[in-house]
């Protein structure tokens, strides 16, 4: 099946080729580097207005001392109806909640105030890990199950926006969505990207003119 994918996404996966913190996360938690970077993709070409509004939100709140911090999103909550851990933040768009999940999970450390939480999903540098984290988590809970989703890129694409076990549960048969075939099709630039580099790379250090 022929999936072709947003070309913003296209572009960030293969600027997230040569991230030292992508291939650090990968290596700390097992997971792949790229579903790693096809999930940051996606998410990055999904970023809307209200996206934006968010995160300028969220910036205050960072900004803010303690106090004045805590207040804001007290009333950020009163206003939309919604607790704070419902919001998906940063490069990751992870929910607040999903840091509990995943401090639960031994999986990281969990800042123990909101307001460092926050800091912690806006950071791009902790992007990398955070969705690696989550990937690791649902690998996890699927094998639990006796279900191995290892080798499945387009489940676990499906699953980063559905939660770790979607709506269906841990089940043996489990199908991609549309925004899951995308991810693994991305995940396959990636690695292709890598493959053509590589030569390129060796030949440039042994190449005559670079020699002298």
């Amino acid at each position: 099946m022929n999936i072709a994918f947003d070309t913003r996404a296209h572009f960030q996966t293969r600027r997230d080729a040569s991230n030292p913190a992508l291939t650090l996360a990968a290596r700390r938690y097992q997971v792949d580097a790229g579903l790693i970077a096809a999930i940051l993709a996606d998410e990055a070409a999904r970023w809307g207005l209200a996206d934006q509004l968010q995160h300028h939100w969220a910036q205050l709140i960072c900004a803010l001392s303690r106090r004045p911090a805590e207040r804001l999103i007290q009333l950020t909550e009163t206003l939309l109806r919604r607790p704070l851990g419902t919001h998906s933040l940063g490069h990751a768009q992870m929910k607040p909640a999903t840091l509990h999940e995943l401090a639960h999970s031994g999986l990281i450390r969990l800042p123990a105030h909101p307001q460092d939480q926050i800091r912690l999903l806006l950071d791009p540098q902790t992007a990398s890990s955070l969705v690696a984290a989550r990937v690791r988590q649902t690998l996890e809970t699927w094998q639990a199950g006796g279900v191995d989703l290892g080798h499945r890129p387009e489940i676990l694409g499906t699953l980063y926006s559905l939660g770790l076990s979607g709506k269906s549960g841990v089940h043996p048969h489990p199908l991609p969505n549309r925004r899951g075939l995308k991810i693994a099709a991305a995940a396959q630039q990636y690695h292709t990207k890598l493959a053509h580099a590589e030569p390129t790379r060796a030949g440039r250090r042994t190449s005559p003119a670079e020699a002298e």
